[in-house]
């Protein structure tokens, strides 16, 4: 990965944790092409990045604290977005399932429930594995239990994708919403700036 640049904005007479750690790439990272669905015949594949921009973030249905904590994070900082940029500009947010095996039935509910226009989606382990390779972030199947349970452990960082379909930032929860969607503003202008 590229030496990336660090943004951190804290409003003066904000508690300490009202922050975003907003982290821009130096360089775009094209992604490869994907594809994935969920049991209502939907897909998301890279088609769907083009003209706009998204905030995918991976996980698992069953997450008990991160998945439900950055989900309902990005929910308050895309509202927030929507007062900072037009309405086309409000990025569309994706959840990906690194356990498809479990979530594959029912996936498509769990993005809904922070927002009816989130959406969520898993697919095939080649898959998965080639966007979370792309994008810099993590996961691990632990090893099963004598009941044939498992662990997941995953990366929580938000992956911030532009209209080109490119790799742009990444999003490390908790962030505050106001800052985070100033931030997001800010990568845009200067998206459009670097494209005139």
């Amino acid at each position: 990965m590229t030496r990336v640049l660090a943004f951190m904005f804290c409003l003066l007479a904000a508690p300490l944790w009202a922050q975003v750690q907003g982290v821009e790439l130096d360089e775009p990272v094209a992604l490869p092409d994907f594809a994935f669905s969920n049991e209502l015949g939907e897909s998301f594949t890279q088609a769907d990045l083009d003209g706009r921009w998204t905030l995918i973030m991976f996980g698992f249905l069953s997450c008990p604290d991160v998945c439900p904590f950055t989900m309902g994070n990005l929910e308050a900082a895309v509202s927030e977005t929507g007062m900072r940029v037009r309405p086309d500009n409000v990025p569309q947010v994706v959840f990906i399932s690194v356990d498809p095996a479990r979530d594959a039935e029912h996936v498509s509910d769990y993005a809904k429930f922070f927002h009816p226009d989130f959406r969520s989606f898993t697919g095939a382990r080649d898959q998965i594995d080639t966007l979370i390779e792309a994008t810099d972030s993590f996961y691990r199947l632990m090893t099963p239990d004598q009941t044939g349970y498992y662990e997941v452990q995953h990366s929580a960082s938000v992956s911030v994708i532009a209209p080109d379909g490119t790799l742009r930032a990444k999003l490390q929860p908790p962030f505050d919403p106001g800052l985070t969607a100033e931030f997001l503003a800010q990568l845009q202008i200067k998206y459009r700036k670097a494209r005139s």
